[in-house]
């Protein structure tokens, strides 16, 4: 099975941005990421890196990225 992964990062300072971040996870979730990870910097603006991947059979277009022995159309 071939997987697609995507990161994003969310810079928390605000209990209100939290909601944002779990919103957008929801999202991506009903279209078929799971979440990996989550790394948080322990800083005054709370980043964090959020992990995502999904098998490539739920991609509805693709990420812009070649596996080393691919090719993109």
């Amino acid at each position: 099975m071939k997987w697609e992964y995507m990161v994003r990062e969310f810079n928390v300072q605000d209990a209100d941005k939290i909601l944002l971040l779990e919103e957008f996870l929801n999202v991506a979730g009903s279209d078929g990421w799971e979440l990996v990870s989550v790394a948080t910097t322990p800083t005054s603006n709370f980043t964090h890196l959020v992990y995502l991947k999904r098998a490539a059979s739920f991609a509805t277009e693709p990420v812009g990225l070649a596996a080393p022995d691919e090719k993109l159309d």
